[in-house]
C-alpha cells in the first residue's frame, strides 16, 4: 500500500513538476514599467477590433493571454433581496499582439471625469439662470444674479469641462506606452 501512494505521488510530480510557469506582460511609459501583468490579475484593455474587455488573466503561454470574462449580474433570492451572483463565466485567448491600448484602473485613482461633469453641468446651469435673470429681472432688485456669481460659474463650469476632458484616458500603445512580453524558462 505504501508503494502505491509513492508511485502515485511521484507520478503527479512529474507530470506537474515541469510544467511551465506563466509568462509576463510589461506595460512601460517611456521605457519605465508601468504595470506588470501574470496570472490571477485583472485586466482592462481593447483589442485591434475595438472591443474592451475587463477580466481575468488564467495563463500566458506562447504570446497568447488565456481570460476568463465573469458575468455578474443582481438576482432575486426567495426573501426579495437581490444579491451578486455570477450568471456565467466566458473563457478565451486573445494574442498578446492584438492589443491596443489599457484602461484605467476605475477602483484605484479618483474619478477626475465624473467630478469634471459635475462641475461642468452645474457651473452651466448657474450660468445660464444667472444670465436669465440679468434678461428678465429689473437690476437691484431680489432676483437679480450679481456678476460674480455669473463669472464663477462660468469658470466652474470651464474647469469642469477641462476636467472631463483629461481624466480617465486610456492608455494608448503606440509613442509613449509600450507592452512587452517576457517569456519565462
Amino acid at each position: 500500500m505504501k508503494t502505491f501512494f509513492a508511485v502515485t505521488i511521484s507520478l503527479l510530480f512529474f507530470l506537474y513538476g515541469n510544467s511551465q510557469p506563466s509568462d509576463l506582460l510589461v506595460l512601460k511609459k517611456n521605457n519605465r514599467t508601468v504595470q506588470s501583468f501574470f496570472p490571477g490579475n485583472e485586466i482592462s484593455f481593447s483589442t485591434s477590433s475595438k472591443y474592451y474587455y475587463d477580466c481575468f488573466i488564467k495563463n500566458i503561454n506562447h504570446d497568447s493571454l488565456f481570460l476568463i470574462q465573469y458575468d455578474i449580474r443582481q438576482m432575486p433570492t426567495t426573501l426579495g433581496v437581490y444579491v451578486l451572483d455570477t450568471v456565467a463565466t466566458y473563457p478565451f485567448a486573445i494574442n498578446y499582439k492584438e492589443i491596443t491600448g489599457f484602461g484605467k484602473d476605475r477602483n484605484k485613482n479618483f474619478n477626475w471625469s465624473g467630478s469634471g461633469g459635475v462641475l461642468l453641468g452645474g457651473g452651466t446651469l448657474l450660468t445660464l439662470v444667472g444670465l436669465g435673470t440679468w434678461v428678465f429681472s429689473k437690476p437691484n432688485t431680489q432676483y437679480y444674479a450679481s456678476p460674480y456669481l455669473v463669472g464663477g460659474s462660468a469658470l466652474l463650469a470651464g474647469v469642469g469641462y477641462l476636467l472631463a476632458k483629461s481624466g480617465n484616458k486610456q492608455m494608448i500603445l503606440g509613442k509613449k506606452y509600450s507592452l512587452e512580453y517576457i517569456a519565462v524558462k
